[in-house]
């Protein structure tokens, strides 16, 4: 009876169930309406008991053998469904685990993977640890077969010292170049029981020469790696050595493109970098330098300049505006012209000679360097040259004229004694000023190459002021030259003689010459400590502000009307300057346009003096 209970399904159970209990609910309300009714013999109701007594003994009987099996079926798949619930909660924890974990995994390799900047090597020993479910671990980097530096995670300074100095499994690895795991029993007074410890290092390995770069390594205290886990640490260490190559290689083209933007802020000339696959355009810092009227971002030394550039703009201060123009715009349209162009800025302030050098990438052009280089200096020296060979031509011209003009007068015609003597005079003068010139030249150019000899000695200044200026108040009507000077004082300093009379006399006939409507012309001396002041004075033409600072440069004169008048090949004050200096001494101007200028010599009194 019991095993065909138990073949039966529930909903077949509970159905006898509930046809037992209604044949009994019907036998035993059978028995009460005649009951009811008072018409039953006491034979019919000895009947009717035991129909009542049979129904609550089939009542009672389903209980017992049907219900019973029921209520037992009934605990048992509770039983089951209480197994699967735990099962799914198992299921339910592990799938999380899992998706905790992939959110580690995809987060390490999207860490690894990232090209925009370099990767954080904490955030990489975090995220393994974490996937790996390791107490603490440590990623090594390996330069030249040493460990370089320790990122650690979860792990004190003496453990990362331990761990470089101590630790036999990684000497084990970065010998073999293979991983290793090993366990090894620990007992500390914090704990009642010894525990294992399980520790892994898993080599990073360079695929192109085989070189170990770096090691992870990982520990834990609750079971070892297995398997599959080690297979995975070796998959990340591969991509990690992909990134360490690719993060090293980042470094290095950091540090190239450092040293590029410092070697082109040091050229001098100023350079534009049209970069044509990424539309950009950086300069250098002379370009900030010669346009610092415009806004540039720049950022320093190590840096080129992000020039948003307007052609309109940066044409403004170029005196050949639209050549400049269509030179640039050509530059742009990426047909760079072979041919340079010149050009000046701000009036003629400033020459600049513009050309573009086209750079190619696998035979395509890359971009376009424009390169304005500043030639205002050799303008310079051409236009000095160029007056040179004007002045000299002119200064030689002369004497030559006189001399060769009075030689064939006299070689021609009968002349009288006086005149034959005049002509000789004159062309004897006219010889000595070409041989001064000569002179000029050749003393100058022995003292810009060192060459020039002096004679040192003891000489008084005071005494040589005042020959020198009786000398030349004899050769000028005009002019009434004074030395102003305490003649109890020790003028005399350590010098050349000869060159401190050539210093003085070109002073002085500078102060004639350039005074052409006579006057005054002082000559002070004034003896300070370790020093003597020497100025000459006069009240002559001046000289304007503009042309102070290139006074003193070889074959410079002065470019106006009343000076192109007044012979003079530009070499006076360069031979005065040369010679000052080779006394260890200075000699600068003080002058006012139209009022007159003042030279100022300063000469120390001995050479000892100079060098204390």
């Amino acid at each position: 009876m019991g095993k065909w209970v138990e073949q039966l399904n529930s909903r077949q159970i509970l159905g006898i169930l509930y046809g037992v209990c209604v044949m009994s609910l019907v036998l035993t309300a059978t028995g009460a309406w005649f009951v009811r009714d008072n018409t039953v013999s006491p034979g019919e109701l000895l009947t009717l008991r035991w129909i009542w007594m049979a129904g609550l003994v089939m009542f009672i009987s389903a209980i017992l053998l049907i219900g019973r099996p029921l209520i037992n079926r009934m605990a048992s798949q509770n039983e089951r469904m209480r197994a699967k619930h735990e099962e799914l909660e198992h299921v339910l924890q592990a799938s999380k685990q899992n998706e905790t974990k992939l959110q580690y995994r995809n987060e390490l390799i999207e860490v690894l993977a990232s090209k925009e900047s370099l990767f954080d090597y904490s955030s990489v020993i975090e995220k393994i640890v974490l996937l790996t479910s390791a107490e603490f671990g440590a990623l090594l980097l390996v330069k030249d077969g040493e460990i370089s530096s320790v990122v650690p995670k979860e792990m004190t300074e003496e453990q990362q010292e331990s761990l470089k100095t101590k630790s036999l499994l990684l000497k084990r690895v970065m010998i073999s170049k293979l991983p290793a795991a090993t366990s090894k029993k620990v007992a500390d007074d914090l704990h009642e029981y010894p525990y294992y410890i399980y520790e892994t290092v898993i080599p990073v390995m360079d695929p192109s020469d085989d070189k170990m770069i770096g090691c992870l390594y990982l520990a834990r205290y609750d079971e070892q790696f297995d398997a599959s886990e080690k297979s995975e640490l070796n998959a990340f260490a591969n991509q990690l050595a992909i990134s360490l190559l690719r993060m090293r290689l980042y470094r290095q083209m950091q540090q190239d493109r450092k040293e590029t933007a410092q070697l082109i802020n040091s050229v001098r000339e100023a350079i534009l970098y049209l970069n044509y696959e990424e539309e950009s355009v950086v300069g250098n810092r002379a370009f900030i330098r010669m346009f610092d009227d415009l806004q540039f971002d720049y950022q320093g030394y190590e840096e080129l300049a992000d020039v948003k550039i307007d052609i309109e703009q940066l044409a403004e201060r170029v005196d050949q505006r639209d050549h400049f123009i269509s030179y640039v715009e050509h530059v742009f349209d990426r047909k760079p012209p072979e041919e340079g162009l010149s050009i000046s800025l701000d009036q003629g302030d400033c020459f600049l000679q513009v050309y573009a050098e086209s750079i190619y990438r696998d035979g395509k052009l890359h971009g376009t360097m424009l390169v304005l280089r500043d030639v205002t200096a050799e303008t310079e020296i051409d236009r000095m040259k160029s007056e040179l060979v004007s002045t000299v031509s002119h200064e030689l011209r002369t004497p030559l004229s006189s001399i060769y003009g009075f030689t064939e007068l006299m070689l021609e015609r009968d002349l009288k004694e006086s005149r034959r003597e005049l002509y000789l005079k004159t062309i004897h003068d006219e010889a000595k000023r070409l041989s001064f010139l000569v002179s000029d030249f050749l003393d100058l150019q022995k003292m810009e190459a060192g060459k020039q000899t002096f004679e040192w000695e003891r000489v008084d200044l005071y005494e040589l002021a005042r020959d020198s200026i009786g000398f030349y108040q004899e050769t000028t009507d005009a002019h009434h030259i004074h030395l102003d000077a305490d003649s109890t004082q020790d003028f005399t300093i350590e010098a050349d003689l000869e060159g401190m009379r050539q210093l003085l006399g070109n002073l002085l006939s500078n102060a004639v010459k350039y005074s052409p409507d006579g006057g005054n012309v002082l000559v002070s001396l004034e003896r300070l400590e370790g020093q003597v002041v020497m100025k000459v004075r006069d009240n002559g033409i001046g000289i304007p502000s503009s042309a102070l600072p290139n006074l003193f440069g070889k074959f410079y004169r002065v470019d106006n009307s009343d000076r192109r008048k007044i012979g003079g090949t530009g070499l006076g004050l360069a031979i005065c300057k040369e010679i000052a200096k080779a006394h260890d001494g200075h000699l600068h101007v003080e002058s006012v346009y139209g009022e007159g200028s003042t030279f100022i010599c300063e000469l120390p009194t001995s050479k000892e003096v100079v060098h204390q």
